[in-house]
């Protein structure tokens, strides 16, 4: 009897040990890190005469899209990837995305933020155009360099690494307009909390570059940008590209595919060592 009893006790004690067990809520496990990517560019201005437009911000934002899309580049799936170029470009479309769309990462997040287009200077201070602006109503058309500071300074509050990457010093092909507030403004994100990489296309009082000799088609800067996170700025050679060899290899790339006439800056406090890149991961074509 006593042997019966004690099978019975323990049995009834592991039936309670096991409801105890399903009762109890376990800690949910971490999301897994994100990344996400608003890519803009801006080739054709609709009150800009057909000279002035730029002719490849267009074709650097979907290849950089594609590339972000890639295992390589993160692998961005589409309900995580917004593309603006030209018509979809406008200033409210460009607001719109930021105030909605980059609301969605989260602080384990990462952020690609590509934007290609004219620079301008005005009374007020410097503006990036967009597809409706007017270069002769800057403040009532096109967005304040000030307003774009905020807005990624609002999404480094939200995501974990945010990387801004900015071609919008095309403005001296509008006569009389200057670069230097432009460039200068973009680059004061390096002060926003949060940690985050910037590369500016120039510095003040330079122009960016684009043509077939970048790629078959392509600005300097985003050309450079590809093509070293498809692993060409892997300087270490240990399989992946940091934010540290990117910095290094656009710097002295740019530099020296524009002989020294663009010279990109880098802006933020991203860590050297964050990974950007893995390039054991399959990546995408790029031109030649």
């Amino acid at each position: 009897m006593r042997k019966t009893s004690t099978i019975v006790v323990i049995q009834t004690l592991s039936v309670l040990a096991a409801c105890l067990l399903a009762s109890v809520q376990l800690p949910a496990a971490p999301q897994t890190a994100k990344t996400w990517a608003l890519v803009v560019g801006v080739s054709k201005f609709q009150r800009l005469p057909s000279d002035l437009w730029l002719q490849y911000p267009e074709t650097d934002a979907r290849m950089f899209a594609r590339f972000v899309q890639s295992p390589r580049g993160g692998g961005v799936p589409a309900e995580q990837l917004l593309v603006m170029t030209n018509e979809q470009a406008t200033s409210a479309g460009v607001r719109e995305a930021f105030s909605n769309f980059l609301k969605k990462p989260g602080k384990d997040d990462t952020v690609f933020i590509l934007f290609a287009s004219h620079g301008l200077a005005g009374e007020r201070g410097a503006y990036v155009l967009t597809y409706d602006s007017d270069t002769e109503n800057l403040a009532n058309t096109a967005i304040p360099m000030a307003e774009l500071r905020a807005m990624v300074e609002d999404e480094l509050k939200r995501a974990g690494h945010v990387v801004f990457l900015a071609d919008v010093c095309h403005a001296a092909a509008i006569a009389g307009q200057k670069t230097d507030a432009v460039s200068g403004a973009v680059a004061g994100l390096g002060d926003a909390p949060g940690e985050m990489l910037g590369l500016m296309a120039a510095r003040p009082k330079e122009v960016s570059f684009e043509g077939p000799e970048y790629g078959g088609g392509h600005g300097a800067f985003t050309w450079s940008v590809l093509r070293g996170l498809s692993g060409e700025a892997d300087l270490d050679k240990d399989g992946f590209v940091s934010a540290g060899e990117l910095i290094d290899f656009v710097t002295g790339d740019v530099a020296k595919l524009t002989k020294r006439k663009q010279n990109p800056r880098d802006f933020g406090n991203m860590e050297n060592g964050t990974k950007l890149a893995d390039l054991s991961k399959p990546g995408i074509a790029l031109g030649q």
